[in-house]
């Protein structure tokens, strides 16, 4: 994940590791957080300072109790009972991207009061 802002909880630490990538060229991870749009969330996603693209690993849909499902035209990410698919992608070349509207930054919180009448 290149973009820091579409992590929830983002825990940043030094020296936690390396990606390598198909060239076998390699870059250090910075911290760990959470992906997500409220309804579906991807733990333990990796921060990786100036990656151009946002990448997440089969594995780490599936490690977080999801099934996924490739055809030749879609994918669809779906709960383990594949009673409800949550995620369904288009096909792009060899690609098949995720397009699920992260909550960028922290959450918005709103606390509400109810105004009680004044006491004469």
């Amino acid at each position: 994940m290149g973009e820091k802002d579409f992590l929830q909880d983002l825990k940043l630490s030094p020296n936690v590791g390396y990606i390598t990538y198909g060239n076998n060229s390699n870059s250090p991870i910075r911290g760990y957080g959470i992906l997500t749009n409220g309804n579906f969330s991807i733990s333990n996603v990796a921060y990786v300072a100036n990656l151009k693209h946002n990448l997440i690993s089969v594995s780490q849909l599936t490690n977080s109790n999801r099934h996924v499902e490739f055809c030749k035209k879609h994918s669809y990410v779906m709960f383990e009972d594949r009673k409800e698919c949550l995620i369904k992608s288009i096909r792009n070349k060899n690609m098949y991207p995720l397009d699920i509207n992260m909550i960028i930054g922290k959450p918005q919180l709103c606390l509400l009061s109810k105004a009680i009448p004044d006491v004469y």
